[in-house]
């Protein structure tokens, strides 16, 4: 095999399948050095439509000297660019304080202030990732063949499908925490079971604790201008039976005849 010809061809090819992204570094052979810069396709999707970086790959690959018959030599490096410009910046963060609700208690409503697609790197994912590819190059046979644009087109499916994979457990998560603070904060409305025994033991407690049994004799016996209640009186043996409580105040009244008279005479 002419290792110096199968490789410029496949450079060849390349260049023409990806005249923007693809960046020479070498040309000559050996050691054929170039990089090809990938854009992920990411912000299309509806569950990533908030996302507002741009995420790439940037893969550099060189050629051993009997490459294909030699894997090539991958560096893939992650980068990520804003899409948005400094002003946007300044006036999405007054557009964030004016749009940041609160519940009841004053607390910020978890789920409006992050913006889960942007919560995702690639940084730790570029590990398997390679390993990814090592096993792609010894399960498909590439050996032997050019397999730069198949690498680069599985680079890019599995950092797409890890994305999602990652934003869909992340926002479970995310809808586990709100769960969890409205369970909490429901909580405080709810409170303890009330049983009728809880309740008494709680009224007597509270009762004592508050003197109001005290406060309540007290304002008795105000009410009474310092008398002695009924009950008192009754405790105490002073309360005669009702008969004779009937003949005193008919002992005490004056006959209707004689009061007539009275009036008459004035």
């Amino acid at each position: 095999m002419d290792y110096k010809e199968e490789q410029t061809q496949e450079l060849e090819v390349l260049e023409s399948i990806y005249p923007d992204e693809l960046d020479i570094k070498k040309s000559d052979y050996p050691n054929i050095n170039f990089d090809v810069t990938l854009n992920l396709e990411l912000s299309d999707e509806p569950m990533a439509a908030s996302l507002s970086k741009q995420h790439s790959m940037l893969i550099n690959f060189i050629f051993p000297e009997n490459y294909p018959d030699e894997a090539p030599l991958i560096k893939i490096t992650p980068q990520e660019i804003s899409l948005k410009d400094e002003d946007d910046d300044e006036d999405d963060e007054d557009d964030d304080e004016d749009e940041i609700e609160f519940d009841d208690h004053g607390n910020k409503i978890l789920k409006g202030l992050q913006n889960l697609p942007d919560m995702i790197s690639f940084k730790d994912y570029i590990p398997e990732l390679q390993l990814k590819l090592e096993e792609q190059i010894e399960n498909d046979m590439l050996i032997g063949m050019q397999m730069c644009f198949a690498l680069i087109s599985s680079i890019k499916e599995n950092c797409e499908s890890w994305y999602f994979e990652q934003l869909r457990e992340l926002d479970r998560l995310h809808e586990l925490e709100v769960q969890k603070r409205e369970k909490k904060e429901q909580a405080k409305f709810i409170g303890t079971k009330v049983t009728k025994e809880s309740y008494l033991s709680w009224r007597t407690k509270f009762r004592n604790e508050m003197n109001l049994d005290q406060r309540d004799e007290l304002r008795r016996q105000q009410a009474h201008h310092g008398r002695l209640t009924g009950r008192q009186m009754f405790e105490q043996g002073l309360v005669e039976n009702e008969n004779e409580n009937e003949n005193d105040e008919e002992g005490d009244e004056e006959p209707v005849d004689e009061i007539k008279e009275g009036i008459q005479n004035l």
